[in-house]
C-alpha cells in the first residue's frame, strides 16, 4: 500500500509493475474509542463500582482473544475493506493477441523503445482514501411547468451514391402542463399567468459573446406552437395571484428551453452539397467532460466505462495531453495550434482575433456540414475565460446566449464553486439534451458538433460519480435514436484533475496527463475502411495526443472526397490520423509533447537536499519572479509578491546520456511563500552545454497543484495567475 506523501513515490517505471496490483491490505487492528476497554462511561448508566473487578479483567482478556482471532482471520482473507461501499469493478477487455507488432507487457499501457506508460490500479488504496461515491440528487422535487416537444421526422431516400434527406415538420411546441400548476403555486394563490420570450444573441465587439436579448413576452395559457422566427430558445416566466384582477403578483416559475430548428442558410448549404457526394460523409459528434482521467472514469463512473467496453467502443489508452489546461488541449484538436502559436496567430485576448484561427469546424462547414458548439458554466468557457470569445457565432448552432440567459434568470445550486443545477435540471443535462437534439435533428445529414461540460468534474475527484448513470443514459440514447448509425462519436476529456490531494500521489501525476479517450464508428464505415479498424486496435496501446485527433478530423473530411491534401497539424508535423497505425517506437519528443507533460519518462528518486536539486529550483524560482517582474515593469504599482522557496516535497531524475544533446530531466514538487503555493516542474539540464549558455530549461509550463482562487485576483494574465500572490487583496 503506497503512502500518500510525494516523497514515498516509487520510481515511475518498475519492471515488476507493482503499481498495477489490485491486492488490498486488511485494515490495522481495532484501536478506536472503546475498543477493548473497561470504562465507567456505560450505556446502562451503572457505576463502575457495580461491576466486579474480575469481570472487567475477563472482558479485557476476552477482547484480547477476539482481536487475535480477527487478526488471524483477516490475514488469511482476501476480502478488502474500503471506505467506499459497493464499488463497482470494471471489466476491461484484454488486448487483441492477433494484432501485428510486439505485445505490451502486463502492468503497462504503452511499451516501446520511445515510450513506456504504467498501467496503475484505479482502485489502489492510496487514491481510494481520497475518493467517495456520490449519488445523483435531482435539482428540484417539482416537475417543470413547461417542456418542449419537437417534430424531427425525416424522409430518407438512399441511392447508390448518396443518402438524401429532406427535413419535414419543423415544428416546436411549448407544452404547458396544467396538471402541475398546483405544485408551483403557493397555497393561497389560485391563478397563474405565463408568457415566453425568444432569446437571441446581442452585443458587439468585446461584448458580443456576453450579451443576449429577450423578445416581447407572448402570453399563453395552453400548449403553444412557437413561430418560425423563434429559432434558438425561449425563456418562460409565470406569475401567480389570488385573483385574475389582483395587482399583486408573485413570480412562481422561470425556465429556459433551447432547441434546434432548421435554418435557411444551413438548408441551402446541405442542399448544395447533397448532389456532390462522392463518398458517404461521416458525421462527427464530440462529447467532452473536463478533468477526467482514464483511471478516474473507471473509478468514478464505472457504469459508463463498462458500457463503453461492452458495446464495442475503441479506446486510446496512451492518449497524452500536450499542455496544462483546457484551452491548449482543445486548440490542438480544433486548430492544430499549440498555445504559443494560437496566441501569436489569433490571440483570443484581442477582440475579433479568435475567429481567424483555422478551426476545424470551419473546414466542416466549407465541406457541406452543419455545425454546433455548446459548453456549460459561461464564465469559464474555453474561449471566454480571460478571453473575448467570438464576435460572430463560431458554428451554425451556438448555445451560449441561452446559457447566459439561464444563468442570469434561473435558480442556481452550486457544488465545489460550480453551477451543478440550473433551474430544474443539472447544467450538464442542459448541454447533453441540446447535443441529443442536434444530433437527432441532423442524424441523416453530415454534421459536426462539440459539446463540453465542466460543472460536475472540474474541481473534485469524486464529483463525477454522481453523474455516472446519467452519462450512461445519454450514451444509450445515441444508439436508441439512431445517431450511432451515421456518426463517429468521440467521448473524451482534456486532462485529469490538475490540483488537490490526489496530485500528491504517483497516480495523480499520471492521471493529470492521461485523460480518457473513446471512439465509436458506425458499422458501414468499419466495413468500408477495415484498415482504420485495424489501426485503432493497434493504437489502443500506442502513444497518441490531441494533434493526432486533429489530423483524424481532417482525415474524415478527406475520406468524404469533398476536400483533399489538408495539411498536418501546424504544431506537430509528425502527428497523424489515428486511422493509421502509430509507430511502435513513437516518443513524446517526436509528437510535440513537452517532457513536463510526457508520461513515458523513467524517473528515479533522488535526495531532495542535494546541491543539484537546489540549483535547479533556484533557477525555477528566478524564472517565475522574472516573468512576474517583466509583466509589472510598466505598472505604477507592483501587483504580485516576489516568491521564495519554502520546502521541497519531491525530487526525481531521468538521465538521457545517449541523446543527440545529452541531458538530465528533474521532476520537482515544491512549496513557495508567500501563499503556500504548491508547484510541479520538469527542468532539463544539458550536461555538455557551452558554459556561456544557461544549462537549465523549464520544459512545458510549471503546474500549480493547489488552488489559488482569490490569492491571484489582481492578475489577469492566465499563465501568471498561478504564480501571483497579490500584494493587495480584497478583504485582506
Amino acid at each position: 500500500m503506497r503512502s500518500g506523501n510525494e516523497s514515498d513515490w516509487e520510481p515511475l517505471l518498475e519492471t515488476d509493475a507493482k503499481s498495477s496490483s489490485s491486492s488490498r491490505r486488511p485494515p490495522a487492528g481495532s484501536s478506536g474509542p472503546g475498543a477493548g476497554t473497561c470504562t465507567t462511561n456505560r450505556r446502562d448508566n451503572k457505576s463502575h463500582n457495580q461491576h466486579h473487578q474480575e469481570k472487567c479483567g475477563r472482558i479485557k482478556l476476552g477482547v484480547l482473544v477476539a482481536l487475535v482471532f480477527i487478526t488471524f482471520y483477516l490475514s488469511l482473507s482476501t476480502i478488502s475493506i474500503r471506505p467506499v461501499v459497493h464499488q463497482m469493478v470494471v471489466t476491461i477487455p484484454d488486448d487483441d493477441e492477433d494484432l501485428p507488432g510486439p505485445r505490451v507487457p502486463k502492468g503497462f499501457l504503452v511499451w516501446g523503445p520511445g515510450c513506456k506508460i504504467l498501467d496503475l490500479d484505479p482502485l489502489a488504496d492510496d487514491v481510494m482514501r481520497l475518493f467517495h461515491k456520490e449519488h445523483f440528487v435531482p435539482c428540484s422535487a417539482k416537475k417543470p411547468l413547461t417542456t418542449i416537444e419537437q417534430a424531427m421526422q425525416t424522409t430518407t431516400t438512399t441511392t447508390t451514391s448518396s443518402t438524401k434527406s429532406t427535413l419535414e415538420n419543423d415544428t416546436v411546441v411549448l407544452r404547458f402542463h396544467r396538471d402541475r400548476i398546483a405544485s408551483h403555486l403557493p397555497h393561497y394563490m389560485k391563478y397563474i399567468e405565463c408568457c415566453y420570450q425568444s432569446i437571441e444573441r446581442s452585443g458587439i465587439n468585446e461584448k458580443a459573446d456576453n450579451k443576449f436579448n429577450l423578445g416581447e413576452c407572448k402570453y399563453f395559457s395552453h400548449d403553444v406552437l412557437l413561430p418560425p422566427n423563434v429559432t434558438n430558445g425561449v425563456m418562460v416566466r409565470c406569475k401567480g395571484s389570488v385573483s385574475p384582477t389582483s395587482k399583486t403578483r408573485k413570480s412562481v416559475y422561470t425556465n429556459v428551453h433551447a432547441f434546434i430548428r432548421a435554418k435557411p442558410a444551413v438548408q441551402e448549404r446541405l442542399e448544395r452539397f447533397r448532389d456532390s457526394y462522392k463518398q458517404r460523409p461521416l458525421s462527427v459528434l464530440m462529447v467532452g467532460i473536463d478533468s477526467i482521467s482514464r483511471l478516474n472514469l473507471i473509478r468514478a463512473m464505472p457504469h459508463t466505462a463498462q458500457h463503453l467496453y461492452d458495446t464495442g467502443w475503441f479506446e486510446l489508452k496512451g492518449y497524452n495531453k500536450i499542455d496544462d489546461n483546457t484551452f491548449p488541449n482543445l486548440m490542438a484538436i480544433l486548430t492544430g495550434y499549440n498555445s504559443t502559436l494560437a496566441y501569436d496567430k489569433c490571440n483570443p485576448r484581442k477582440v475579433g482575433q479568435l475567429e481567424t484561427c483555422p478551426f476545424v469546424w470551419n473546414m466542416f462547414t466549407n465541406s457541406g456540414y452543419v455545425t454546433a458548439y455548446a459548453e456549460d458554466e459561461a464564465s469559464i468557457n474555453t474561449f471566454n475565460y480571460h478571453k473575448y470569445g467570438f464576435v460572430k457565432p463560431p458554428t451554425d448552432y451556438y448555445l451560449r446566449p441561452m446559457a447566459l440567459a439561464a444563468e442570469k434568470n434561473l435558480v442556481k445550486k452550486t457544488k465545489n464553486s460550480l453551477t451543478m443545477c440550473l433551474g430544474y435540471e443539472t447544467y450538464a443535462d442542459f448541454i447533453y439534451k441540446y447535443a441529443l437534439d442536434f444530433a437527432t435533428f441532423y442524424k441523416d445529414e453530415p454534421s459536426f458538433g462539440l459539446f463540453w461540460t465542466n460543472t460536475f468534474s472540474h474541481n473534485d475527484i469524486s464529483d463525477p460519480s454522481s453523474m455516472d448513470l446519467r452519462i450512461r443514459y445519454y450514451l444509450e440514447q445515441l444508439d436508441e435514436r439512431g445517431i450511432l448509425n451515421n456518426s463517429m462519436v468521440i467521448f473524451f476529456s482534456d486532462h485529469g484533475l490538475r490540483f488537490g490531494a490526489v496530485r500528491s500521489l504517483l497516480t495523480g501525476w499520471l492521471e493529470e496527463r492521461l485523460p480518457f479517450m473513446f471512439m465509436w464508428l458506425p458499422e458501414w464505415f468499419k466495413e468500408q475502411h477495415p484498415e482504420a479498424v485495424q489501426a485503432l486496435k493497434i493504437n489502443r496501446n500506442r502513444l497518441t495526443n490531441p494533434y493526432d485527433l486533429h489530423a483524424t478530423l481532417k482525415h474524415i473530411l478527406e475520406l468524404s472526397e469533398r476536400v483533399d491534401n489538408l495539411p498536418a497539424p501546424f504544431s506537430c508535423p509528425n502527428c497523424q490520423s489515428i486511422f493509421q497505425e502509430m509507430p511502435w517506437n513513437r516518443s513524446c519528443e517526436e509528437t510535440s509533447i513537452a517532457p513536463h507533460w510526457c508520461t513515458c519518462s523513467n524517473f528515479e528518486k533522488i535526495d531532495k537536499s542535494s546541491k543539484i536539486v537546489h540549483e535547479v529550483l533556484s533557477y525555477v524560482i528566478d524564472s517565475i519572479n522574472k516573468d512576474l517582474e517583466d509583466h509589472q515593469k510598466n505598472l505604477t504599482k507592483k501587483l504580485c509578491a516576489k516568491i521564495q522557496l519554502k520546502s521541497i516535497s519531491l525530487a526525481k531524475v531521468a538521465r538521457y546520456p545517449d541523446a543527440a544533446e545529452p541531458h538530465t530531466d528533474y521532476l520537482l514538487i515544491f512549496d513557495a511563500k508567500p501563499g503556500s503555493g504548491k508547484f510541479e516542474t520538469t527542468v532539463r539540464h544539458y550536461t555538455n552545454r557551452d558554459q556561456l549558455k544557461n544549462p537549465f530549461e523549464v520544459t512545458g509550463s510549471i503546474s500549480r497543484l493547489n488552488e489559488y482562487a482569490s490569492q491571484s485576483e489582481c492578475m489577469h494574465v492566465d499563465y501568471l495567475r498561478k504564480y501571483c500572490y497579490c500584494l493587495r487583496r480584497k478583504g485582506g
